[in-house]
């Protein structure tokens, strides 16, 4: 049975609409009443969804002859349970008739920007066709996507920055110890990453130019000497050696290691490069999903346009966004994550924010 989906202003505009479109067999399987909008630079909207099919010929008399029994039968209908009590095969059959109330400006800038389901799915939701398109996907998006402010400023004592070899690890988690240090906390560097050549002395020199001590651990005696040392600090920053999939010998020693920290506080930050193809990140993310990361750090800002892969790639798999880093400086180049910088990396939005912050400081 093939399933469609039709909007309205309310329950009569929706059957009106379901009906002009085919025909007088339709019948009603639910409904769903909502509001839409109600953010930064819209008004709150009330909706009305119905979820229907059409009955085999001659199940029903003709509509026009006996419009008000019918509309009745409607209503009787429409009090099933809403569309998320379709099986999937039904859901699937109801979203494809669903993009007949898409906006197309709105998907040819989400397009612009490279946003992918799930969150494509959730900023198209029910959009309206007359709205100024801009800026209700930047209300969309300011309420939609999540950035972790507590971590910001209540950060716990260990903090690990996991994340693939050339993602601005080590130089990212560089840049946040000093960012914490000047809020009088006491911080301490601890490297895991043994491996990679020139590693440690890339991170002393930074623990040198920020006056933050740095402690090199390759094996669990050295990490629990080095955690011992720094009891006294108020947070511990460790940076690790980025992982691949195919290295399980790697990945158990960095488990390991890690498996000596207190889990109640520990902080997992996963850096992610602004630069990449969402599906890559996907891929790389497979290597640290078993950490849980608590939140992610987007570098590299500089070397894109847009961040909507990163965007995507956070609300598909639950985990907000703290820092964003768009360049080499240590420690100027980053930003706690926020809407207004989460706009000024959006193109075609028509939102100037660099312009804007620029006649600010005039």
């Amino acid at each position: 049975m093939q399933y469609y989906t039709v909007v309205g202003e309310n329950y009569d505009d929706a059957v009106r609409k379901a009906r002009d479109m085919y025909g007088s067999e339709i019948r009603i399987h639910s409904r769903r009443d909502y509001t839409t909008g109600g953010g930064l630079f819209s008004r709150k909207k009330q909706r009305c969804e119905i979820v229907c099919y059409l009955g085999k010929k001659g199940e029903r008399k003709d509509i026009k002859d006996k419009e008000e029994k019918d509309i009745s039968e409607f209503e009787k209908e429409a009090m099933t349970p809403d569309p998320s009590t379709l099986s999937p095969e039904e859901r699937l059959n109801t979203e494809v008739y669903r993009e007949k109330e898409i906006n197309p400006e709105a998907e040819k800038l989400l397009d612009l920007n490279h946003i992918s389901d799930p969150l494509r799915a959730k900023l198209l939701e029910s959009f309206p066709r007359d709205a100024d398109v801009p800026l209700v996907l930047s209300s969309r998006l300011l309420e939609t996507v999540n950035f972790d402010y507590s971590k910001q400023l209540h950060p716990r004592h260990f903090v690990v920055f996991i994340g693939p070899t050339g993602s601005g690890k080590t130089t990212t988690l560089a840049k946040t110890a000093y960012l914490f240090s000047r809020t009088d906390r006491s911080v301490g560097i601890i490297t895991l990453d043994t491996y990679r050549t020139g590693a440690f002395e890339q991170m002393a020199a930074f623990g040198n130019a920020l006056s933050i001590p740095v402690i090199s651990a390759g094996a669990e005696d050295e990490l629990l000497k080095a955690i011992e040392r720094f009891s006294w600090k108020d947070m511990i920053f460790i940076d690790t050696m980025g992982l691949s999939p195919k290295d399980k010998e790697l990945n158990l020693k960095l488990h390991g290691l890690l498996s000596l920290l207190d889990p109640d506080r520990t902080d997992y930050v996963l850096t992610v490069s602004a630069s990449m193809k969402e599906e890559d990140i996907m891929d790389q993310y497979s290597s640290y999903a078993s950490f849980s990361p608590s939140s992610i750090a987007v570098t590299k800002l500089d070397e894109t346009e847009t961040i909507g892969n990163v965007l995507s790639f956070s609300y598909s798999v639950g985990v907000p966004i703290t820092f964003f880093t768009d360049g080499q400086k240590v420690p100027d180049d980053i930003k706690k994550a926020s809407g207004a910088l989460l706009l000024e990396h959006m193109k075609g939005f028509g939102l100037n924010m660099k312009r804007f912050k620029a006649q600010l400081s005039l």
